[in-house]
């Protein structure tokens, strides 16, 4: 289906991974439409590096980056698309998005370890008093 590749849904996947531990109360409530559109250009971008079977990226230099003159179009018609899933596909999506993460077995960031234990990482506790 729709966004239902395997390489989509492993790239979409990293960034389920980066916001798994972000607070409840700081979520936000609407759908990752951005990082999925990203996702899917992402590997769009890849296929086409692969499209000789063997990767190879544009000889001049300023073609090779992954940036948005190059690739807003892309992913401004990708979002018309997002736009238009239903809350029944995007079920799907994340369902299927979410047997990846941890696929590639990321050493967990401090943040993160803190994060799960529910602990601090020092920054909220980071003070100094007025000397004045």
């Amino acid at each position: 289906g729709l966004f239902m590749h395997d390489c989509i849904l492993d790239t979409f996947a990293f960034f389920l991974e980066l916001v798994l531990n972000v607070p409840a109360d700081v979520q936000s409530r609407k759908h990752p439409r951005t990082a999925l559109a990203l996702a899917t250009v992402a590997v769009e971008r890849a296929f086409k590096n692969w499209s000789t079977g063997h990767y190879a990226l544009p000889e001049e230099k300023s073609l090779q980056k992954f940036t948005s003159t190059l690739w807003s179009y892309a992913t401004n018609e990708v979002l018309e698309s997002v736009d238009k899933l239903s809350a029944r596909r995007w079920a799907k999506i994340l369902e299927a998005a979410n047997e990846y993460i941890g696929a590639h077995k990321p050493a967990p960031s401090k943040d993160v370890v803190c994060a799960q234990k529910g602990m601090v990482s020092g920054r909220a506790t980071c003070f100094e008093p007025d000397t004045d």
